[in-house]
Formats: structure tokens, C-alpha cells, sequence
């Protein structure tokens, strides 16, 4: 299992974060996501199956969600 540390630009509330961690949990591979609205610092469990392009993909379809990587465990 490794854990990697991204950084999700316009996450703005509680629904933000909400919806992130939801639509995280269908994404193959993130076994958990924790996202702080206040900072965008989101920290993300993950196996060896976990496809980074297609999180940051699905994440920054939902709105106005930029990625940015603080790390390089991905």
C-alpha cells in the first residue's frame, strides 16, 4: 500500500470534499481518499492497480478541480 499527497485546487466546502472522496471510492485502486476543503491537501491510500491519470481525469471532470502533485508515490 502506498499513500501519495496531492493538491486539489477549488475545493471550496464540505461538498467539495464529499464529492471527491464519493467518486474516489469507484476509482480502481484508491482503497481511501481524505480531502481538506480548507487547504486542498488530500491524501490518497492506494494499491499497485492505482492509475493516476484517470484519478486526476475523473476528479477534474467534476468541476473547477485542479491537481496538483506534492509527491512522487503515484
Amino acid at each position: 500500500m502506498k499513500t501519495a499527497v496531492i493538491k486539489i485546487k477549488g475545493t471550496h466546502c464540505n461538498a467539495c470534499k464529499l464529492l471527491i472522496e464519493d467518486v474516489s471510492k469507484d476509482i480502481n485502486g484508491v482503497k481511501s481518499c481524505q480531502v481538506d476543503f480548507k487547504t486542498g491537501e488530500t491524501t490518497i491510500e492506494h494499491d499497485e492497480h492505482f492509475d493516476f491519470n484517470l484519478f486526476k481525469q475523473e476528479i477534474e471532470s467534476l468541476g473547477e478541480y485542479k491537481i496538483e502533485i506534492n509527491n512522487k508515490n503515484i
